[in-house]
């Protein structure tokens, strides 16, 4: 989160300007008088680095750097406006009594939601988005690096604006509601919009000095992200790349809020319902891993009661991997499995383990592609049939990518057909 954010009622005299190509007409529509909207316009030319909107007789039209900044804050506006419309809609409802004696449902005599779009400021969505990502007023303080009273007065204010509670519980226990979670995922895209306005103007002047954030699951940590990450940085030795390690249902929440901008693995065929975009890259395979040298090497075929000799380290529960295993372990022989499961998602953790033990597992060759040059792992001659499966990125569906992010997805497009 970067440390200065433009003022939310700039944007909206800037977004009414372009909008009506008058700045006076702007200014009545945000109740703000000439000089001050003037002031306010220089202020975002002071930030964006450069000039926003120029004359043309007696209105305004933006300028390139103005076109590049507009598209940014109209999206922005636009998350502003589905949340507000969405607390408009609980604040509307009437107030449910808790067993002691307390309203539950929103606070009683706050404003209506739709006064959110209006006097929301950036200050409070940070505070917001702050608090989602470490937990506490504490920690989210820390993460600001601001004091914790002036934090929480912050979100709070934002909380009164809405009319509708966004927290839960008290101190160390505190937590969102439903309201505050959908208000604080529209908070962290909505800065993300912010930040990807300065790095478009950056982008304008020549600087190349944004930022990627990269999820990325099991199957292309070894290979295709590296390749193209190399690749990106050779061409823009500026940029600024973040590469996320975790599982897919933690990715996916932090794809959905702008905390990573794709996420790339298997994919999971489940991303319309959610918002997302699905793009499939290459096709991958499975196949059993052993240590260089295991004994089910020194054979020409292997079944799958030689299978079950060994013990495994295995993924997940829950994982598409895990479910190919078990597909796998329906026809070892009864009571012939020896040794419990180790079980991990770390593929270091695996590869220590392979390395040191007659176990197996289930990988793809492209994850241990070093490995088996180096001659320390190999695939067991034993074919995983059905285990085929799409590899590819994820994007929000309406997400605008940046220039630097548009020329990654294409170098990454490029690595996969290598």
């Amino acid at each position: 989160m970067q440390s200065s954010y433009p003022n939310l009622r700039h944007i909206r005299l800037f977004a009414a300007a372009v909008t009506y190509s008058s700045l006076t007409r702007a200014a009545e529509s945000v109740h703000v008088s000439q000089p001050a909207a003037s002031q306010a316009i220089s202020r975002l030319e002071a930030q964006f680095g450069g000039t926003l909107l120029e004359r043309l007789g007696t209105g305004v039209r933006p300028t390139a750097r103005g076109t590049i900044v507009a598209r940014r804050a109209r999206r922005s506006l636009e998350l502003l406006r589905s949340a507000s419309t969405a607390l408009a809609r609980q604040s509307r409802k009437p107030p449910v009594q808790r067993p002691d004696g307390g309203i539950s449902d929103r606070i009683h005599g706050a404003p209506s939601g739709d006064l959110l779009e209006v006097h929301t400021t950036s200050t409070q969505l940070r505070a917001l988005a702050a608090f989602t990502e470490a937990g506490t007023f504490q920690g989210a303080a820390r993460l600001l690096g601001q004091a914790e009273p002036s934090v929480q007065r912050a979100a709070r204010q934002l909380e009164r604006v809405g009319g509708v509670p966004l927290f839960d519980g008290a101190y160390r226990a505190l937590r969102l509601t439903p309201a505050g979670a959908m208000l604080a995922r529209h908070a962290h895209l909505i800065l993300r919009e912010f930040e990807s306005a300065v790095e478009e103007v950056r982008e304008y002047d020549g600087q190349f000095d944004g930022r990627i954030i990269i999820g990325t699951l099991p199957l292309v940590r070894t290979r295709i992200v590296p390749s193209a990450v190399a690749r990106l940085s050779g061409r823009r030795p500026d940029a600024r790349v973040e590469i996320l390690d975790g599982d897919y249902d933690s990715l996916v929440r932090a794809l959905l809020i702008g905390k990573i901008d794709l996420l790339v693995g298997a994919l999971r065929h489940r991303a319309a319902e959610r918002g997302l975009v699905e793009e499939t890259l290459f096709s991958d395979g499975l196949s059993i891993i052993a240590r260089a040298g295991h004994p089910l090497l020194q054979k020409a075929s292997v079944n799958h009661q030689d299978l079950a000799e060994y013990p495994w380290v295995l993924p997940r529960e829950g994982t598409p991997t895990r479910a190919i295993f078990d597909a796998l372990a329906r026809d070892f022989p009864p009571h012939r499995c020896v040794g419990g499961p180790i079980v991990t998602g770390s593929l270091i953790a695996v590869r220590g383990i392979l390395m040191q033990t007659d176990r197996l597992t289930i990988l793809s060759r492209q994850q241990i592609e070093y490995d088996e040059q180096a001659g320390l792992l190999q695939v067991v001659p034993f074919a995983l049939d059905h285990s085929e499966r799409p590899i590819g990125m994820t994007t929000r569906s309406d997400w605008q990518p940046t220039a630097l992010q548009r020329e990654f997805l294409a170098i990454l497009r490029e690595a996969a057909r290598d």
